[in-house]
């Protein structure tokens, strides 16, 4: 009687017999063939290669992953660009209302998802900001990210998603919805970089040139121009606030800045090392 694959597979591994274990080495010895490299072909393949999908990408990108996108936003700025990461666009969940400035970057693993509790919630990406691979925004009412940005957040959402205190609501068909009380809108100032596995919580408003380091979990009002970490988040130090930068946002709001940095001082916001007044 023929023996199956599986059989004849498990009677290989096992190395039942003689037979049995000369087909085991030898499937070893084929499984372990390395061609030769030589550094001058392999060199010029691998650069053929790298050419030839990257011009690839691009031609989709400009023909139809792009428009596609563009196509399901409110506004778009010039010099719009989506990075190939493997998905070639994204799916735009929900009504939500995309508005996006001049000469920003995303890449094309972004998730947007806009909930159903209130009317066309609204997502603003301002100018010559960089949208990091797989961010998520999660928008109930308003998400506002400002311009010269740099942001790979995992999460940003201005609501929690479901309800918190209704139990019975979450025993709905995938959780319910939120009530249209707990959805707070987020605002991220201009000049922040917000790293890799940082998340951004409801009614969270965060000042100007902040900076959040790995894994910091932003919520309330963060000062402007602040180095920040933890969970909850605390001020590691106050960063610089360039001179010249009065002539880009105005005296006002370049004053702004520097009482922010005298209410760090005394202590309004929790800083390392010290207490948690807030």
């Amino acid at each position: 009687m023929a023996l199956s694959w599986h059989e004849l597979s498990v009677k290989i591994r096992r190395r039942e017999t003689p037979f049995y274990e000369r087909l085991y080495t030898l499937a070893k010895e084929v499984h372990g063939i390395s061609f030769p490299m030589n550094k001058t072909l392999h060199g010029f393949l691998y650069r053929e290669w790298v050419l030839r999908t990257s011009l690839w990408h691009e031609f989709w990108r400009v023909v139809y992953y792009e428009p596609m996108f563009k196509s399901q936003c409110v506004s778009v700025g010039a010099n719009f660009k989506m990075h190939y990461a493997g998905n070639g666009s994204t799916k735009i969940l929900g009504d939500l209302q995309i508005h996006i400035g001049s000469n920003v970057t995303m890449f094309d693993n972004v998730a947007f998802a806009g909930l159903k509790v209130l009317d066309k919630p609204e997502l603003y990406i301002g100018d010559n900001t960089y949208i990091g691979p797989q961010v998520k925004f999660r928008v109930g009412r308003k998400v506002a990210i400002g311009k010269y940005c740099m942001i790979v957040s995992p999460f940003i959402a201005d609501n929690p998603g479901h309800q918190i205190d209704d139990m019975m609501a979450r025993m709905q068909s995938g959780g319910g919805c939120p009530k249209s009380e707990s959805i707070r809108p987020v605002i991220v100032g201009d000049f922040c970089w917000l790293t890799l596995e940082t998340a951004i919580y409801p009614g969270t408003v965060v000042g100007d040139g902040v900076v959040a380091k790995l894994g910091t979990h932003l919520s309330r009002t963060v000062p402007p121009f602040c180095l920040i970490s933890g969970n909850p988040w605390k001020v590691e130090r106050k960063l610089p606030i360039p001179e010249e930068l009065k002539e880009i946002v105005g005296p006002e709001r370049y004053e702004s800045y520097l009482e922010a940095h005298r209410e760090v001082d005394a202590g309004k916001y929790p800083v390392h090392g010290k207490s948690d007044r807030c």
